[in-house]
């Protein structure tokens, strides 16, 4: 019984951890916001992809650089 119900209460800790970091951080977000807006009002919405592709090129190369993959980026870039 224990072992089906530690799976749901690990997730629900988790998704909790993530929202109060979100709340905590709502004042970082607001240079997205204003971005956003820069883009909408200068009709530069094709950048967009391009930044979205340097954030999770970004993200992938941080999440990597402490294991064992970080040897193999090299080769990708």
């Amino acid at each position: 019984m224990i072992l089906r119900i530690l799976p749901l209460v690990l997730v629900l800790v988790a998704l909790g951890a993530i929202a109060w970091g979100v709340y905590r951080l709502r004042d970082r977000f607001e240079i997205l916001r204003e971005f956003l807006q820069f883009l909408a009002e200068r009709k530069l919405w094709w950048l967009a992809p391009i930044l979205i592709v340097f954030a999770l090129a970004g993200i992938f190369v941080a999440v990597t650089s402490s294991s064992a993959v970080s040897a193999f980026i090299y080769t990708l870039f």
